[in-house]
């Protein structure tokens, strides 16, 4: 079964982006896309076709905030904590999440959902700027993001 992973994988990187080395970031951020997070196996399958030693295949996803190397288990929240969405008000919005996950962990033995800050995501027109599964959301007040969090955890 993980053979046949691993050709189809090759065989979608082979249609997708020539071997230079220049598609790194372009075929981690499809395999991020395809699969949630970056497995290992794919880091090797990557190296593998781009000609790039695994270690720097393995130091850029491990360098850029936008990949997660581990699988995720539970919905993730990413606020952007750059300055456009800091002035925004995304501090506000962390600590109003963070909260949220704490009173969840006292009801429930799990995490209904976990969450995370980046320094930047790009989205300076839209701030504050969350990030959920991979989705950005803009302009979202406190309200607006205990709505999304309470949809995304269930």
């Amino acid at each position: 079964m993980r053979n046949e992973k691993r050709e189809q994988l090759r065989a979608d990187l082979r249609a997708r982006f020539p071997r230079d080395r220049s598609n790194l970031l372009p075929a981690l951020h499809y395999i991020q896309n395809q699969h949630g997070y970056l497995p290992d196996w794919c880091l090797e399958v990557v190296g593998w076709h781009l000609g790039i030693p695994a270690s720097e295949v393995y130091g850029s996803a491990t360098s850029y905030s936008d990949f997660r190397i581990d699988e995720p288990t539970t919905p993730v929240f990413r606020i952007c904590t750059g300055l456009s969405c800091k002035m925004n008000g995304s501090v506000e919005l962390f600590d109003a999440a963070q909260q949220q996950q704490i009173s969840c962990d006292e009801s429930i033995t799990k995490n209904r959902f976990s969450v995370e800050e980046t320094s930047c995501g790009f989205l300076c027109p839209m701030a504050p700027a969350v990030q959920v599964n991979d989705i950005w959301h803009g302009r979202l007040t406190k309200s607006s993001l205990l709505q999304l969090l309470q949809s995304e955890s269930q």
